[in-house]
């Protein structure tokens, strides 16, 4: 039923260079940050080791049987001593059948055989120099790879010279290249020829027969929104990036035009982002770029606080992509087929983790209702493209995974090892959960074109079964260009014919496996980090409970704290998260957002308050009302009672059900029965819902009785008679002494 063991088969010998420990200084630092269980160094590197200068491709000729490979090179020295005697060197393995194979020699192929090589002048320190190198491949060449069959060959070319007077392997490349010959690409049967057959024997074979293939196209973006936002706010991005991103030339631009331009016959379908339409969309309305956003539930500025200081500095820059929004939203309508991606490319399990049924809605189910809105057009499945490959809890929707992966309910599954090989492509490598950590490295070891050339020669192998190819959930256009240029030949070709996301088959997952990865995700979220979005779920969930639907204001309570909702499905995106080079930094943006979502849930829950009448609350009789002003700085109303804690004996008749205006106050009338032995009675004051839960911080307001008043006056006066007649006393006295001393 599953295909576990194909993804298993290529974990293979691991290669890992010593003294390694010496050459890591950046990753280490990057590991400091992880829960103990992940730290794990092979979690992420599991095979091949450092280098110490760069060889990155940077231009390719096709790759065809008999014909020299024309390439070019960028080396650099990133050291603080010169490279000499420095020599490009070409080796190349057996043609791969499949991508497992594939994945297999770039992680610890050994390239046997030797080709031609190249000398380049030295590099002095911080120098980069571009070098061009012609390597001969046909059988009739000397130093050649002879390559004289098509098919998919692993290809290595090394760095080598002196440093400081020692001969050293200073840097690599490898890629996988297809390898086509004078006819159609034999995809998928890149073995031996087969010997010669007589021609009647020829007339009799059977055709190649045709298997299924399937594209899953994603495309996302990190969105940048500035977290703390409420509904019916504009909309605040920190930077413009993806402002950059949707114009002409761009990298959503490119996107959308490399899946328009090649002839998928039906078998692709895009996978999108339905954070990143939403957003698109609002912008396409205006939007604003800005490091922050104001605070919220601020009560109104004094006149004269508007005289020391003013807000115009703090209001950011009108956002310059709306144009580009709308022709970008306009482009992505006239598409064929989409289903939806989590929003914000969230962790989908780590989405039901949290226990929350409003944002496992948000986060899983909302998004078909988001294409349609936006686009105008239902999905074409229901099955939703996580971006980890696996999921380990029950979803409310059909998830596609891994096809070395085991699952609790209903899924569509995917080839692992050519998920894995293209997941490594693009300008953010994803090392994807569910691959084989023995065969993990830092794959921007390889420059960006190399891998682009891995992932469409590992895809142009799936001609030989059935076939879903899932392309990395955050793609570039390079390695966009090759995949699908790879899929359009099989088509083509008649190698593999087309089937919609829709005809994909739906399997049960194994009840008696564990669902899951079988391997260590580095990237995953650890549980203190779930157990925080949880509770920060659950705070949402509360405040929600605090306001009331008005029908005189547009605004929903749901649509109140929507904004709060995504923030935390924002700070649980795979984006940056399942990349060596930029996981640090996603792990620092969750906990940035986390802080920033909890503190606008305070200061929103603080901006619904009672304000005290004064230090003591005198009564002229029993009957007089306490006054006391509930406040309200929410956009829609709070519906709440008041409640309290006082001394035995005391009561405060309060009313059933206070309504406070949205952005309002009211003046609250109670009356209280007091003790009668006591003169000041103090009462602890506060808001709750009607189910009792606390909204405001308590207050305490001080209740004086007539009685008090009474004793009050009568020890004043009595103070005031002592004083007189101390006075008299005294007086009569220093009388008494004049009057002898006159005598």
């Amino acid at each position: 039923m599953h295909k576990r063991l194909r993804s298993l088969a290529a974990a293979g010998g691991c290669a890992v260079l010593a003294g390694w420990g010496l050459f890591l200084p950046s990753a280490a630092a990057q590991m400091d940050s992880v829960p103990d269980e992940q730290k794990d160094i092979q979690a992420w590197l599991g095979a091949r080791g450092p280098e110490r200068a760069d060889l990155d491709l940077i231009d390719a000729q096709p790759f065809t049987v008999g014909t020299d490979l024309q390439l070019r090179f960028r080396v650099h020295n990133p050291t603080d001593q010169p490279l000499e005697d420095l020599q490009v060197t070409s080796r190349r393995g057996d043609s791969v059948a499949d991508a497992a194979e594939a994945r297999t020699e770039m992680a610890t192929g050994d390239f046997p055989y030797y080709g031609s090589g190249m000398t380049t002048a030295p590099l002095q320190p911080g120098e980069t120099r571009e070098i061009s190198f012609t390597v001969p491949s046909g059988l009739d060449a000397e130093r050649t790879l002879a390559i004289n069959e098509p098919g998919a060959y692993p290809l290595l070319f090394t760095l080598t010279g002196t440093l400081e007077g020692d001969a050293v392997s200073l840097a690599e490349e490898r890629f996988v290249a297809q390898f086509s010959g004078d006819g159609p690409t034999d995809a998928g049967h890149t073995a031996a020829a087969e010997e010669a057959a007589p021609e009647e024997e020829h007339d009799e074979a059977e055709e190649p027969q045709s298997h299924d293939l399937t594209v899953v196209y994603p495309i996302s973006a990190n969105l940048n929104i500035v977290p703390g936002g409420l509904g019916g706010e504009e909309l605040i991005l920190s930077s413009d990036e993806l402002g950059h991103e949707l114009h002409e030339g761009g990298r959503l631009d490119k996107l959308v035009s490399t899946y328009e331009d090649h002839d998928l016959q039906g078998a692709g379908c895009v996978a999108i982002d339905p954070a990143l339409l939403d957003t698109v969309n609002r912008m396409s309305q205006g939007y604003t770029v800005n490091s922050t956003r104001p605070a919220q539930g601020d009560r109104p500025k004094r006149l004269r606080d508007s005289w020391s200081r003013s807000s115009d500095d703090d209001k950011g820059e009108p956002g310059e992509a709306k144009n580009d929004a709308e022709r970008w939203l306009e482009r992505l309508r006239e598409l064929d087929c989409f289903i939806a991606m989590p929003w914000a490319n969230a962790n989908a399990s780590a989405v039901a983790r949290a226990n929350n049924p409003a944002l496992l809605f948000e986060g899983l189910q909302r998004g078909n209702q988001t294409i349609e809105r936006i686009l105008g057009k239902a999905p074409a499945s229901n099955i939703l493209a996580v971006g980890s490959g696996y999921i380990d809890q029950k979803l409310p929707v059909p998830s596609l995974v891994a096809d070395n992966s085991n699952w609790s309910g209903e899924a569509a599954t995917f080839d692992a090892s050519l998920g894995a090989l293209l997941s490594q492509t693009g300008s953010k490598p994803q090392t994807v959960g569910y691959s084989n950590p023995e065969l993990r490295y830092d794959y921007s070891k390889d420059s960006a074109l190399s891998r682009a050339i891995t992932g469409g020669a590992a895809l142009s192998l799936a001609g030989g079964e059935d076939t879903v190819a899932k392309l990395p959930n955050y793609l570039d256009p390079s390695a966009a260009e090759h995949a699908l240029a790879a899929a359009e030949d099989l088509l083509k070709s008649g190698h593999s014919r087309p089937r919609g996301i829709s005809a994909v088959e739906l399997q049960q997952g194994d009840p008696n496996a564990p669902t899951g990865s079988p391997f260590i995700d580095p990237a995953v979220f650890s549980e203190p980090e779930l157990a925080r979005v949880e509770q920060q779920a659950r705070y949402t969930d509360e405040l929600m409970n605090i306001v009331v639907d008005d029908p005189d204001i547009t605004m929903t309570r749901s649509e109140f704290v929507l904004p709060l909702r995504r923030d935390l499905l924002n700070s649980l995106s795979l984006n940056n998260r399942e990349s060596l080079g930029t996981h640090a930094a996603a792990r620092e943006s969750f906990s940035r957002t986390m802080e920033i979502h909890s503190n606008t849930l305070r200061d929103l829950r603080d901006s619904v308050s009672l304000i005290p009448p004064g230090n003591v609350y005198t009564r002229v009789s029993e009957s007089s009302p306490l006054l006391i002003v509930a406040e309200n700085g929410l956009p829609l109303p709070v519906e709440a009672k008041l409640q309290y804690d006082a001394p035995d004996g005391a009561r405060l008749n309060t009313p059933k059900s206070v309504r406070i205006p949205a952005k309002g106050s009211i003046t609250v009338s109670m009356t209280a029965d007091m003790p009668k032995d006591a003169d000041r009675t103090d009462i602890g004051l506060w808001l709750a819902t009607p189910k009792d839960q606390t909204i405001s911080q308590p207050i305490t307001i001080s209740v004086q009785t007539r009685a008090g008043i009474v004793t009050l006056y009568a020890a004043g006066i009595a103070g005031a008679l002592v004083l007189v007649l101390a006075t008299l006393f005294r007086l009569g006295r220093h009388r008494r002494k004049n009057h002898k001393a006159e005598k």
